[in-house]
């Protein structure tokens, strides 16, 4: 009878998953890649705590943008820093006049430290585009001038980020794992968006009109979070009927930092699987999505243990599909389809690593940067 039941599942979830694998793929295939020209005023508003090691890259990759420099400003959101970061962006502000620092206040109050950053940001910005990224991200020379020519009739694009991985060989395997899986995800998500469907999305590379911001209320409705500012967000211009776009030319992508250690990537992976639970309420269909992911990783391998014949047919479906999916999504974003042969690997350690941040998420068990 319990077979019966697991069977039952499995056959609806893959169902599911493999729906929306199509659909993904077919919104890679219909990507829409019609641009504006016009040059609005834009903001670029980073939220940065303690970031001395990283804020002086970042920021010199901004002040030598494509983009008329009388037509954006730098706003660096300096959470309670007790390093060098207010040193460092000082010294750029001293050369360059469309840098501003400011010193957030309230973070002891805020549940989610980084939204409420932000809103003091923008709260300020004058630009009528707000463009967000990391502290520890670097973005090319036509980052802002190729999110801004999206604008066409959105009021938000959500860009394209990976990690910056220089040799993929000499790479340890926690890194290599989270290039792998960060890629995946962003295929995904890029094909949803494509499609229509808003699932998903990172801060590390996202833009909005402020009008449209100000108009669902900003962070207010999910303050209570303390992550997703970016994907929550995402999900409030939605039911506000408002339309996203994805960028998908290659000098609008961006890079970020590796993953130190497996401790900090459960931890962050924790973190983001913590905003699940809420998209019940925020998107019941993406919140459907991902119980199939959860579901089609690891019933299958429940499967083999009764009839292991079509265990293995079910798994050897996915693997294939998948791969299909996997390397157009190379191929859209012009990522070394070498990096397929790491796939096996992935596969078979995504069972473990899906339950432990699933459980962990669910539980609030990680750590945010204090």
């Amino acid at each position: 009878m319990i077979f019966q039941i697991i069977y039952a599942v499995t056959f609806v979830f893959l169902l599911i998953y493999l729906f929306y694998l199509r659909l993904f793929y077919i919104g890679l295939k219909n990507r829409n890649v019609n641009f504006k020209y016009s040059k609005p005023f834009v903001s670029v508003v980073v939220a940065a705590r303690n970031e001395e090691n990283n804020i002086a890259r970042l920021l010199t990759t901004l002040v030598n943008q494509s983009y008329p420099a009388d037509q954006f400003q730098i706003i660096i959101a300096n959470d309670d820093s007790t390093d060098g970061t207010i040193s460092i962006v000082n010294q750029f502000a001293d050369k360059w006049d469309n840098i501003k620092l400011l010193n957030v206040t309230g973070r002891d109050k805020a549940i989610s430290a980084k939204k409420n950053a932000l809103s003091q940001a923008i709260e300020m910005a004058e630009g009528e585009i707000i463009l967000s990224t990391d502290a520890d991200c670097l973005v090319g020379k036509y980052w802002i001038e190729s999110m801004v020519a999206c604008f066409d009739d959105n009021e938000m694009v959500i860009g394209f980020s990976r990690t910056q991985l220089t040799n993929w060989r000499k790479t340890g395997f926690i890194r290599k794992f989270e290039h792998f899986d960060f890629l995946a995800m962003l295929f995904a998500a890029a094909g949803a968006i494509s499609s229509g469907k808003y699932f998903s999305c990172s801060g590390q590379n996202i833009a909005y009109t402020k009008e449209a911001f100000n108009k669902v209320g900003g962070f207010k409705k999910i303050k209570h979070l303390i992550s997703g500012d970016d994907v929550n967000l995402m999900q409030l211009f939605r039911k506000s009927g408002m339309k996203v776009g994805f960028a998908f030319t290659d000098h609008s992508y961006v890079y970020t930092q590796p993953i130190k250690n497996i401790g900090k990537f459960l931890s962050q992976r924790s973190r983001w699987t913590s905003n699940m639970k809420w998209q019940i309420l925020l998107n019941p269909e993406f919140f459907i999505y991902l119980l199939s992911v959860f579901f089609i990783t690891f019933l299958p391998i429940v499967i083999l243990f009764d009839v292991w014949k079509l265990g293995i047919g079910v798994i050897l479906l996915r693997i294939f599909l998948e791969l299909i999916f996997l390397k157009y999504g190379y191929e859209v974003f012009g990522e070394d389809k070498k990096k397929l042969m790491f796939y096996p690997v992935w596969f078979i350690v995504q069972p473990f690593y899906i339950i432990a941040v699933a459980v962990m998420g669910g539980l609030n068990i990680f750590s945010w940067k204090k």
